[in-house]
């Protein structure tokens, strides 16, 4: 039998050694320096007696039982054995797959009887990261507070749901934003955290009700609003004036160049405050739920502006760093998430956004992927 050293390993320090990641395992393996001397060996395939040879003496029993535990733990492969990473980490890679490894299985304590105690260690850490972030000094445009009346039966409203490419040359009324931003990201009520104190309860989901997502707003075509890049405090309802310059060019700088993202009327850029769920959530599963959050606010974004008559748009095609430098946030603490735009829809056939079409009869075959049943037939 042949082995050789898998193509992508992932390795940490842990105080005093060097631990390699188990691929599609919770597990890390503690090396020594024999063996980390023994992998740089085996970049390519080796028959196991030639490795143990090389060790000889009294040791190469003990050599061959450890190339075949490696071999059993995925860190050597073989050249006769089906080995071959699925494709969806061929594309997205080792780091990825670890992850994604690390993210499964996260207990959550659910009436289990050691809940009450995570939380008094989770509490005993300290308070929470504060549920708001203020810009208290920078100059405030106050919204509205009565939204307008989103009164579209709901199976209108998610007919009419899509996702615009194109929007007309015309302003948005600051009651709509106003709308818009109290539906998507302000809390609609508080409820009773416990031990975790007083929770909001906004329109989406949150994940605990941590609510880590920020909203900044570049105006372009807002009447009674001033253009510029603004931070929306929900629980003031007001947008705080962060950058007067900003204006659709330098959105699209960021967001390479693709029009819908700075077309609108407005472009909702919004972060996470990873420590608003990190506090609670303390395994990497929760690297999972800012991501579901996003979508649950994006969902709203569109939901809202749809009922209002406005054409939504979303996408996460930005550049990270540069979107964080426009807002002058610390990618360490907050991370640039999703892009949420709208405007007034451009009038054309109500079963489509304008610039786009339908797709030829051949695109809509359907597919040939094999179903469960088919996988477990006997061959």
């Amino acid at each position: 039998m042949r082995v050789r050293r898998r193509d992508q390993l992932i390795c940490r320090w842990d105080t005093d050694a060097l631990m390699i990641a188990l691929p599609g395992q919770r597990r890390w393996l503690r090396t020594t320096p024999e063996l980390v001397r023994l992998l740089q060996q085996l970049d390519e395939f080796t028959d196991v007696e030639e490795v143990a040879a090389r060790v000889g003496g009294d040791s190469a029993d003990a050599a061959t039982q450890a190339l075949l535990t490696l071999r059993d733990a995925g860190i050597l492969v073989t050249d006769d054995t089906d080995v071959a990473v699925p494709p969806v980490w061929q594309h997205w890679g080792a780091l990825t797959a670890r992850l994604h490894t690390e993210a499964r299985d996260a207990n959550y304590l659910v009436d289990s009887p050691h809940r009450d105690a995570t939380a008094a260690r989770i509490i005993a850490d300290g308070e929470p990261p504060e549920p708001f972030k203020r810009y208290p000094h920078a100059p405030a445009v106050h919204l509205p507070r009565r939204t307008l009346p989103l009164r579209d039966p709901v199976d209108e409203v998610f007919a009419a749901r899509r996702t615009h490419h194109a929007f007309a040359d015309s302003p948005v009324s600051v009651d709509a934003l106003a709308t818009v931003l109290a539906c998507t990201f302000a809390p609609q009520r508080f409820l009773d955290g416990g031990a975790f104190g007083p929770q909001q309860a906004r329109v989406s989901a949150s994940a605990g009700g941590r609510h880590e997502v920020e909203c900044y707003v570049a105006v372009f075509n807002v009447t009674g609003v001033p253009a510029g890049l603004y931070h929306y405090a929900p629980e003031v309802h007001r947008l705080e004036l962060l950058d007067a310059t900003v204006d659709r060019q330098r959105i699209a700088a960021v967001v390479y160049e693709q029009e819908p993202s700075y077309r609108g009327a407005f472009t909702c850029l919004t972060t996470t405050v990873a420590a608003r769920l990190s506090w609670k959530y303390r395994h990497p599963r929760a690297y999972r739920l800012w991501m579901y959050d996003a979508g649950h606010y994006g969902q709203t974004f569109a939901l809202t502006c749809t009922a209002l008559g406005l054409a939504p748009f979303q996408t996460v095609a930005f550049h990270d760093s540069r979107v964080e430098a426009l807002l002058g946030v610390d990618p360490d603490h907050e991370f640039a998430t999703y892009l949420l735009a709208a405007g007034n829809p451009v009038p054309v056939d109500d079963t489509l956004p304008a610039g786009l079409r339908h797709p030829p009869p051949a695109r809509l075959a359907a597919s040939a992927h094999p179903s469960p049943a088919d996988l477990e037939r006997p061959r």
